[in-house]
């Protein structure tokens, strides 16, 4: 049975014999006239709230703001780790699991117009994450902002030795198999969109038998209250074509949330565990310089400007801000500033980080919604 269920019962027969204890003992004492004092005075609420345990409100009492997107959590969790997973974006790869526990998501561009995903989680765990898929250099340069442990599925020659020549913490599937990967096989769909994983096997493998620190130390954005809903614009729908209508992404502005619902292919973009449309708090448009690559064994790809400035668009609480992203080294925390060179600040919950080069941010489409008529 339910002890949660129980609970209540249990409650109830405490509250029933302390009141038949305390009955007697008045009577014993003060015989019938304490019997009347009973009656006024101790109600059937007020012995309950004498003999029920302190309620603590968690989310009030015992969080704290974690530095990865804002949010209040217990201390264990906002001190966490971070963790960079490469989640495909292939059309058989979808729905996908873990992208709505995770504080940070990057999206962008590997091969042949196909999107990827580096999902930064910390103090949200998720029990299936994937399909998890290989490496790109890149991603390197992003989750060294946040010193994080790297799980993916092997990857090309240029990132496997910018693994190891940048001291990176690796979680490869490669090396770690079963002990943190499993795979899901589905009729039809090919074994490469099939691996999964999950926050609880990479952080056990990662703490236990890699013996790595919990802590990291990391610049933090910095954030700012939502404001409240009857202050908030009406909004926008942003729509950013990666390549092809397989990898149009559409972002529309929800104002009784105050998150950003995102679409892809047409239809709404959902997690395959939780079956709920994703939605961000934060979207971060950044315009990336890149050019074709070779490596040694002939593996065609791409190298990016990560290290820099360049063009940002910015989409919070239903505001668009124009501005620039800045990264001055590799381990540096990429900022981004307004028109007038002010850091820009965010309110807390999950950031969407869209990496777009110049041809697909100039194409970028921002639709300003109808005002509200409730």
């Amino acid at each position: 049975m339910d002890e949660k269920k129980t609970e209540p019962a249990k409650k109830k027969k405490k509250i029933k014999a302390l009141t038949i204890i305390s009955i007697a003992a008045l009577c014993i004492i003060f015989g019938f006239g304490g019997f009347i004092a009973y009656k006024r005075y101790f109600t059937k609420e007020k012995m309950a709230s004498i003999f029920s345990p302190t309620k603590i409100n968690v989310s009030e009492d015992l969080t704290v703001q974690n530095k990865l997107d804002g949010t209040k959590v217990l201390q264990e969790k906002a001190d966490r780790h971070p963790l960079a997973v490469i989640i495909e974006n292939h059309p058989d790869a979808r729905p996908q699991a873990g992208l709505d526990k995770a504080s940070i998501v990057y999206e962008a561009i590997t091969e042949g117009g196909i999107t990827r995903f580096m999902a930064i989680f910390g103090p949200y765990d998720a029990a299936k994450i994937g399909p998890v898929r290989s490496a790109r250099t890149y991603y390197i340069d992003w989750l060294k902002e946040f010193n994080a442990f790297y799980a993916h599925v092997g990857g090309n020659l240029d990132a496997l030795d910018k693994i190891k020549t940048d001291g990176i913490m690796d979680l490869d599937q490669f090396g770690l198999g079963t002990a943190a990967y499993w795979r899901v096989p589905k009729a039809g769909i090919a074994t490469e969109h099939t691996m999964y994983t999950s926050t609880d096997k990479l952080y056990q493998y990662a703490f236990n038998t890699k013996k790595w620190s919990n802590s990291s130390d990391y610049k933090s954005l910095t954030f700012t209250p939502a404001v409240e809903l009857a202050d908030r614009s009406a909004g926008q729908t942003v729509t950013i074509d990666f390549s092809s209508p397989s990898y149009l992404v559409r972002w529309t502005y929800d104002k009784a949330t105050n998150t950003y619902l995102r679409d892809l292919d047409g239809k709404a973009h959902n997690d395959l565990v939780s079956g709920k449309q994703l939605a961000s708090s934060n979207i971060i448009i950044q315009e990336v310089d890149r050019w074709e690559v070779t490596t040694a064994i002939n593996e065609s790809g791409y190298a990016m400007k990560t290290i820099g400035t360049g063009k940002a668009l910015i989409f919070s609480q239903g505001k668009k801000t124009t501005g620039t992203w800045s990264k001055t080294d590799q381990t540096s925390r990429t900022i981004f500033l307004d028109s007038t060179g002010k850091e820009i600040t965010f309110i807390p919950g999950q950031f969407w980080i869209e990496i777009t080069p110049p041809d697909v941010f100039s194409g970028i489409k921002v639709t300003d919604l109808a005002p509200s008529t409730n």
